[in-house]
């Protein structure tokens, strides 16, 4: 399978901004590492949130989001013992508010994930559409 693959850069990571909306927080335009995500708790601020990581090469390898009493740096930590974060070296967040609905929030990942196209997300959530139903005859 030949994918194209997206970088990480400043650009994307606005576009990725654009796409939550009103549910946006504010923008932290600057990538940290994953040991500042993990070990400094450089994101423990936000509980309601929509994470994109990228490997050496910058490429984006995974867009995930969290929403909990937790911050983002818990949940990287807990794909980090999981062994899912390997390749990740640059993290970004897209903060969202606080009181954002779960639905909504996975929505805004989901239309982050489909226009970013991480190498390592195996599905994403949907967006809402309505979806036909194939009969079998």
């Amino acid at each position: 399978m030949n994918r194209r693959v997206r970088m990480l850069t400043p650009d994307v990571y606005d576009t990725a901004c654009d796409l939550a909306g009103a549910a946006l927080l504010r923008r932290v335009p600057a990538a940290v590492s994953i040991v500042q995500v993990t070990a400094d708790k450089v994101w423990s601020d936000f509980p309601a949130a929509v994470y994109i990581t990228a490997d050496s090469n910058n490429v984006i390898r995974y867009v995930g989001s969290v929403l909990r009493t937790g911050s983002v740096s818990d949940r990287i930590q807990e794909h980090v013992l999981a062994g899912r974060a390997d390749r990740w070296i640059r993290l970004m967040v897209v903060p969202l508010h606080v009181d954002t609905e779960e639905v909504l929030v996975r929505k805004i990942e989901g239309r982050i994930g489909m226009v970013l196209r991480p190498l390592d997300s195996v599905r994403l959530p949907s967006l809402g559409r309505v979806r036909a139903k194939l009969r079998v005859r």
